[in-house]
């Protein structure tokens, strides 16, 4: 009886030996734990490797869970994406305008596309759209994209200009500036304008406004605006004669610039100073119709002459007059077949130049836009076809940014 006993436990140890013996069955990890391990990485880690993405792949990843959109809607998240995100075409479609020429619009409301500009170009298909919703729509108004400064876009009406908005296309947010107290003579030819620009050692951002009237007397006028500090445009005062504005406005180095009526002389405002200064455009670029930009962070200015060549100027050291270089020098001959205009936008990495080119109308509206790259080893100027790309639409040459305007009403609330 202890013999069978003792036989019948050995066998059940024996059972038990070969149970633990045998390898566990793999169980597959709940979505849950197979994302901790990210999950508990800090947030600076994150927002480095997210801010990385491409920007449709920065949207997908905000739906994903709380914390990653919580990362991705930082501050510091924000500068970090605006460091590494490349140049844009960030076009504004107004609800209410009947120019919707686009092949694939299907709704009429307010929205930015915006188009990312690839190096090298890629061209002959579709590029991807990236179109961002906006509650910007007010009826039986001509609103159009006016400046831009890190991805904050400024919108306002045609002709009057006294209506200002700083929007974000990727939030989808706005924020609508006082309207200007000085407004524009009635029945008298002026142009109102506008530049925007950030303060480098503030970081404060601000907004330019003028007034320039034809009619006598002849007068330059210019108001300020400091989102998130003023409640009201302040008036601009000089001792000396006023600076004349022939084209736009561009932004570098904590300064505004623009080409005066005479095009011999370019001028600039010191955001962090509120001061205009000026310096000479040198002789030998020559008296043609000329116009500012801004590639890599120099300071440009393109000229094309009467006969159709078109050359391009870059200071090479900003600050240094004697530093203006002739970069590209395209000939008559090559830029034949291509719209007037030809904005510079950014150098490639085999030397060619991306520009845009478009053609305006009576209206000074922007009535096409056609990409183009030239190559100064080939001398080859191409167009970049991109069925895309909207027509009849301004648009400005930026990098998208999550920075939220909405942080300027906030702080004129609290102040």
């Amino acid at each position: 009886m202890v013999d069978e006993e003792d036989s019948m436990r050995g066998s059940k140890r024996n059972e038990t030996q070969n149970t633990v013996a045998l390898p566990k069955k793999k169980t597959r990890r709940s979505k849950k734990n197979a994302a901790a391990p990210m999950s508990e990485l800090p947030n600076h880690i994150m927002s480095d490797i997210l801010s990385r993405l491409p920007l449709k792949s920065i949207f997908r990843c905000k739906r994903v869970c709380k914390a990653w959109q919580n990362v991705i809607l930082e501050p510091y998240f924000a500068e970090l994406h605006l460091s590494r995100s490349p140049l844009s075409l960030i076009f504004y479609r107004n609800g209410n305008s009947n120019n919707n020429n686009d092949d694939n619009s299907s709704s009429s409301s307010s929205h930015f596309e915006i188009f990312q500009l690839h190096d090298p170009p890629i061209s002959g298909y579709r590029i991807a759209r990236m179109k961002f919703s906006t509650e910007i729509y007010f009826p039986h108004m001509d609103i159009r994209v006016v400046a831009s400064c890190n991805g904050l876009v400024l919108l306002s009406n045609h002709p009057s200009r006294d209506l200002v908005i700083v929007c974000n296309p990727l939030r989808a947010q706005r924020f609508i500036l006082p309207k200007p107290q000085r407004l524009a003579v009635p029945y008298s030819r002026s142009d109102i304008g506008f530049g925007f620009g950030h303060s480098l050692a503030t970081g404060q951002y601000k907004v330019l406004r003028y007034i320039r009237t034809y009619t006598p007397p002849i007068s330059m006028e210019f108001d300020i605006y400091t989102l998130g500090i003023d409640n009201e445009w302040r008036s601009l005062r000089y001792t000396a004669k006023p600076p004349t504005i022939y084209d736009t406005l561009v932004f570098l180095n904590g300064a505004l610039h623009w080409i005066g009526n005479e095009k011999t002389t370019i001028f600039y405002f010191d955001i962090e100073k509120e001061q205009f200064g000026s310096f000479p455009l040198p002789s030998h670029i020559g008296d043609h119709c000329k116009a500012l930009a801004v590639v890599d962070n120099q300071l440009y200015i393109h000229n094309r002459y009467s006969y159709g060549g078109l050359q391009f100027w870059a200071m090479k050291d900003y600050g240094d007059f004697g530093s203006w270089t002739l970069e590209w020098d395209i000939e008559a001959s090559i830029t034949r077949g291509f719209d007037p205009i030809c904005e510079p936008l950014k150098m490639l990495r085999d030397g060619s130049l991306l520009m845009m080119c478009y053609s305006l109308c009576s209206r000074k509206q922007v009535i096409k836009i056609t990409l183009a790259s030239y190559n100064p080893q080939t001398r080859v100027l191409k167009e970049i076809k991109h069925r895309g790309i909207l027509l009849w639409g301004a648009s400005v040459a930026d990098v998208p940014c999550l920075f939220s305007p909405m942080g300027f009403e906030m702080a004129i609330l609290k102040s």
